[in-house]
């Protein structure tokens, strides 16, 4: 164990020591994977089993390298020498890879008959799990969707939670009951709000076997989210007042009293100066009627102006009514801005499966 971890520390050493081109090519836990490999076709069972376990305390291994080193495990504890040959130890281990692969096969190199038909036995007797998605998946509006696959080789409950990252929120809470296959598919809005802020979220997939004793398998992985923040447009409260013109010219008011004046005058003076013949030029003194016409008339003009409510302006009702058409044109315009903002909305999912 001492040799492997050592054997790990230099080949990673050596390959951030390399320039760019180098690092990007070369690995060092596949490295590591290839030695324990090699060792193991050596026939030095113990040296494959030691490199093998080295990579499973590497924190950057990924969930497929972690799984090529314990198959090497595997076929280090059960190899075609009954004198070399660990069945428990060996059983064990492909039954952690089996839950989590259900379509586990090991490569040619590895195994035997002897190994497969112990392969086939941890299937038998394993509740297993397999998950898979698309790896970018592009849901738009309301209705947008994202899915991912379960595939189990036993009827069960499988239960989708989806978490942020950063704070740890809770997202998503999905279910799949009572079938062997399927896809849990969950929407990205909800009550025509985004349900996913971009970010890095986390998935936790588990699996209940059925039966009071029952296994539970789980399978964890990321999840990065880029869905930009809706902002919906301001809808108009209410219409400017300030900018609506005067529909009807000004009323008269305390403007005709001077007027009723003049023409009160104007009929005193004129019935003054008139003289009818007969008993009413005679027996009515002209001054009586002329105060009397004229103050009729002045009266009948005040009453006049104070009741006069304005003449109409038929350019400014009609100025008017077009800009209240407009007022309501762009409220119209607002909530129909904002609903193509909600349906359009696009919320890109990316699927590390690879990644905790």
């Amino acid at each position: 164990m001492k040799f492997a971890r050592r054997l790990a520390i230099s080949l990673v050493a050596v390959t951030l020591a390399a320039p760019g081109v180098a690092r990007a090519q070369a690995n060092p836990i596949d490295d590591l994977i290839k030695l324990s490999t090699d060792a193991f076709n050596d026939l030095n069972y113990k040296k494959a089993d030691s490199i093998a376990r080295s990579v499973l305390q590497i924190s950057s291994a990924t969930l497929t390298q972690r799984g090529r080193a314990q198959m090497v495990m595997a076929a280090a504890a059960y190899p075609d020498d009954p004198a070399a040959q660990k069945r428990a130890v060996a059983l064990a281990m492909l039954k952690q890879l089996v839950k989590l692969n259900y379509s586990l096969k090991l490569p040619q190199e590895l195994t035997w008959a002897g190994l497969d038909s112990l392969l086939d036995e941890a299937k038998r007797t394993t509740f297993s799990l397999q998950v898979t998605a698309e790896p970018q998946q592009t849901a738009i509006g309301l209705d947008g969707t994202a899915k991912i696959h379960v595939k189990s080789n036993k009827t069960g409950l499988f239960r989708l939670v989806i978490a942020a990252k950063s704070g740890n929120s809770v997202a998503v809470v999905d279910s799949l009951v009572s079938v062997p296959e399927g896809d849990i598919t969950f929407k990205v809005m909800r009550n025509e709000t985004p349900i996913f802020a971009s970010g890095d979220y986390s998935i936790t997939l588990t699996g209940f076997e059925p039966g009071g004793l029952g296994d539970t398998v789980t399978v964890q992985f990321a999840l990065k989210v880029d869905a930009p923040e809706i902002t919906p447009l301001t809808v108009p409260a209410k219409m400017d007042s300030t900018k609506l013109l005067t529909t009807r010219s000004g009323k008269s008011g305390a403007r005709s009293i001077f007027p009723a004046l003049l023409v009160g005058g104007a009929a005193f003076a004129l019935s003054s100066s008139v003289r009818g013949g007969g008993n009413i030029g005679t027996t009515v003194a002209a001054d009586s009627k002329g105060a009397a016409v004229g103050g009729v008339l002045m009266l009948s003009t005040i009453i006049a102006g104070f009741t006069d409510h304005g003449r109409p302006i038929p350019a400014n009702i009609a100025a008017n009514k077009a800009a209240g058409d407009a007022f309501q044109k762009s409220i119209v315009d607002v909530l129909a801005e904002n609903r193509r903002r909600i349906t359009e909305h696009k919320t890109v999912l990316t699927f590390d499966l690879e990644a905790k």
